[in-house]
């Protein structure tokens, strides 16, 4: 008998909501201009929410403070979910949907996290965003869909822009490996019956590095010739004879 679908989903729910439930973790952000406004202080939000969840009868275990660097990553918000994901919490409370997210398109993203797992989303200033699963204020699936919009946008774009680069024959893809003047030397080499490892060894001993800043290694010098002169390795190049090539 097959196992009913959201099981595993719902046991995870279940578990968090053993610690989490009635516990909020609040998360607040401002701009290194902002942080002396009134209103707009650390301390300022941090009071807001405090008073929004005795409001809603939730205990605030904790306020993680962020101030905004422009990065695309924080690590505060990152922390957060995590937390409630591991049980501490039931939802995240915030001063204002909007400072949730770094865009419009950050937040539909954790928007649509909240929905499905469950977590709760609460504005101190808008009230409830996400409850039990579902989306509840009813301006915010106006504001998600402007974020789609936006996200389809920025994909067409990313289209656009790979279509014309391949159009001018820019190669895209990961970057090759040590092409040049290290690839050559490294080719004549082995035209002269040194092995990959032979190779490898010699710039490792040299002090050289990979283009990523790595050591040598068999399957580096066989690529860095492969792509250079493919005759000048076994036949079916640095993926043909290996034994025979490394020997």
């Amino acid at each position: 008998m097959a196992r009913p679908r959201g099981t595993k989903a719902s046991k995870e729910q279940a578990a968090r909501m053993a610690t989490g439930k009635g516990r909020m973790i609040g998360y607040v952000r401002v701009s290194t201009e902002q942080q002396g406004l009134h209103g707009h202080s650390l301390d300022g939000q941090r009071t807001r929410l405090q008073e929004t969840a005795a409001r809603e009868g939730f205990e605030l275990v904790d306020v993680v403070a962020e101030v905004e660097s422009g990065a695309k990553e924080r690590d505060g918000l990152k922390d957060v979910q995590a937390r409630v994901m591991a049980g501490e919490a039931q939802g995240i409370i915030c001063p204002k949907i909007d400072r949730l997210g770094r865009s419009m398109v950050h937040l539909l993203k954790i928007v649509e996290w909240a929905v499905q797992n469950h977590v709760d989303l609460l504005s101190s200033d808008e009230g409830w965003q996400v409850r039990d699963g579902k989306k509840v204020d009813k301006m915010l699936p106006f504001r998600l869909a402007m974020a789609e919009v936006e996200l389809e946008r920025i994909r067409e774009r990313t289209r656009d822009g790979l279509k014309a680069a391949r159009d001018k024959g820019v190669v895209l893809g990961r970057p090759a490996e040590n092409v040049g003047d290290l690839a050559k030397r490294a080719t004549e080499l082995r035209r002269q019956g040194h092995t990959w490892q032979q190779i490898a060894d010699t710039f490792n001993a040299e002090g050289l590095r990979t283009a990523r800043g790595g050591r040598f290694y068999t399957t580096t010098v066989a690529r860095m010739i492969d792509r250079t002169d493919p005759t000048a390795n076994p036949v079916g190049g640095y993926r043909g004879n290996l034994a025979g090539a490394v020997a």
